[in-house]
């Protein structure tokens, strides 16, 4: 079917012909229910209370019947396949997400984690964290071929060792600035992460100078070794952006260690204990990829909070190079446009897909951490990361967008330098699919390698209409044991609860009302 570029989004009819009566009814009922503040508020209270009186059987097979066939698949990756079917059989994808957690306690999943969390309960749970992943890999093959797997880092190691690692990247960037350009760079701590300039250079007088302020050296024979090394193939001068891109964070590490001052950057270093449960960290995760290559279902790593971000960011950049380089990307990163910067590093990352040849996979979000964000910039004295304004957050959203469409537009390419970049955008805003539908047509994208996202059980006025219309369309679609899987289900209904009460649901509750009207007219 070739897309169309005008979509009937208020087409009740044909936005809803998935759902039964029943499920309509349900979903009038649940956004009717979200929009009432305290109840979303005190959702998980209500849950432990309903536990204690009607115990767990009957609190779950109220649940069943309620959020999760709702919002979720089934509780393992048979139970999901006709739920994936129906999807399939009006053209959407599912995007899935193994929600519940490891049986242990305090132990946290990657994909239940929440913002500030970063409890670790040890290598054993990590690993069965690994194997939940691999699960969901294996789901995706075997319910819906042509869908993606989502993958949280944060849950296949002790997430301060992320943190850690991600604060060595930082301090480091500030460091070689100032190494190239002593005079103002000591804003740059103070400057969100993602909107550090890193188009820096230095030559070597300028490298010598500034890397004896910083690190200890033997002589000046092997700091001239550190220049050579650092500098190999780029005309006797080290640009930072491409050579940062390329050091592995055990080297940076490395690095940390041989600071001069014991700052930030020196205490951010690993010990040798640390440094190997790293290593298994990048284990799991290589482990994972390469399923997924083998099975050729594509990965998103999702984005976490800021002060793990960064290191999630330079492990990804590792993954893509590794697995983008046949004829599809498995491996793709998420960029959370609610963060100041975030348009300079999608080109970045488009700059180096096309330097290094390989595949483009990019999804683009508005973000989920934006309070406790904006809570920890003020309480460290710093600039928010956090965009002020939703309209300067949706400028950010719909640059992004369009860099990555204009990337190599009405390409036929396999090969990943001439590829076209593929994006996944996902959004339960109309007017920014509107606006990447408007773009695609202005470049002569074809809709193969763009695709569409929303929630199980939200939005199905944008997606179905999309897969009707021709576009990729996804759904994003949890899956688990119930009991595992409800207190996974409030997490995320308290995480969204500013777009459960917003104008765009209460527009798309309306919308259901009013197809249950017309149907019941017709009986």
């Amino acid at each position: 079917m070739s897309p169309q570029t005008a979509l009937a989004f208020d087409d009740t009819k044909n936005a809803f012909a998935s759902k039964s009566n029943f499920e309509l009814l349900r979903s009038w009922l649940i956004f009717k229910v979200c929009a009432i503040g305290p109840v979303v508020r005190h959702c998980d209270t209500l849950y432990n209370i309903s536990l204690k009186i009607l115990g767990g059987k009957l609190t779950h097979g109220i649940m069943r019947h309620a959020l999760f066939n709702h919002f979720c698949a089934g509780e393992t990756s048979k139970d999901i396949v006709p739920k994936m079917n129906r999807l399939k059989g009006f053209g959407v994808g599912g995007i899935l997400d193994y929600a519940a957690e490891a049986k242990e306690e305090a132990a946290v999943t990657g994909a239940a984690a929440t913002p500030d969390m970063s409890v670790y309960s040890g290598e054993a749970v990590c690993d069965a964290n690994a194997e939940i992943f691999l699960e969901a890999i294996r789901a995706v093959r075997d319910a819906t071929p042509d869908g993606f797997a989502a993958v949280k880092l944060s849950g296949l190691g002790d997430p301060k060792l992320l943190e850690r690692m991600s604060s060595c990247l930082v301090q480091m960037t500030c460091l070689f600035q100032r190494m190239s350009d002593g005079s103002a760079q000591t804003e740059a701590l103070q400057k969100p992460y993602y909107c550090v300039d890193r188009t820096f250079e230095f030559d070597v007088e300028t490298f010598s100078q500034g890397w004896k302020k910083f690190f200890a050296v033997r002589d000046d024979e092997h700091l001239r070794e550190i220049f050579d090394d650092m500098a190999a193939g780029r005309g006797g001068k080290i640009s930072f952006e491409e050579w940062s891109e390329g050091i592995r964070l055990s080297n940076i590490n490395e690095i940390a260690r041989s600071c001069l001052n014991k700052g930030p950057m020196y205490q951010a270093a690993l010990n040798e204990e640390e440094l190997q449960l790293y290593n298994n960290l990048i284990g799991r995760v290589q482990k994972i990829m390469d399923l997924a290559q083998e099975m050729g279902v594509r990965v998103m790593v999702d984005a976490e909070w800021t002060d793990i971000q960064p290191a999630i960011d330079h492990l990804v950049v590792f993954l893509q190079r590794k697995y983008n380089s046949g004829d599809r990307p498995i491996v793709f990163q998420t960029y959370q446009t609610y963060l100041k910067g975030m348009h300079n590093s999608v080109l970045r990352d488009l700059r180096r897909s096309q330097r290094e040849g390989y595949h483009f996979g990019g999804k683009v979000v508005r973000g989920a951490y934006m309070v406790s964000e904006r809570e920890k910039a003020r309480v460290r004295g710093l600039e928010s990361p956090i965009c002020e304004t939703y309209e300067a957050t949706e400028a950010n959203y719909h640059s992004c967008i369009d860099s990555i469409l204009e990337h190599n537009p009405g390409s036929t390419s396999s090969e990943g330098a001439n590829a076209e970049a593929e994006i996944v955008v996902a959004s339960h805003c109309k007017d920014s699919i509107e606006h990447t539908v408007r773009r695609m047509g202005e470049l002569g994208r074809q809709p193969d390698r763009v695709y569409f996202g929303q929630l199980l059980g939200m939005a199905d006025h944008l997606t179905f209409t999309l897969a009707g219309s021709g576009y990729k369309a996804y759904k994003y679609v949890p899956y688990g044991p119930i009991d595992e899987v409800v207190p996974y289900l409030i997490r995320r209904t308290q995480e969204n609860s500013a777009i459960l009460g917003s104008p765009a649901v209460q527009e798309e509750r309306g919308m259901v009302q009013q197809e249950l009207r017309r149907r019941l007219a017709l009986l």
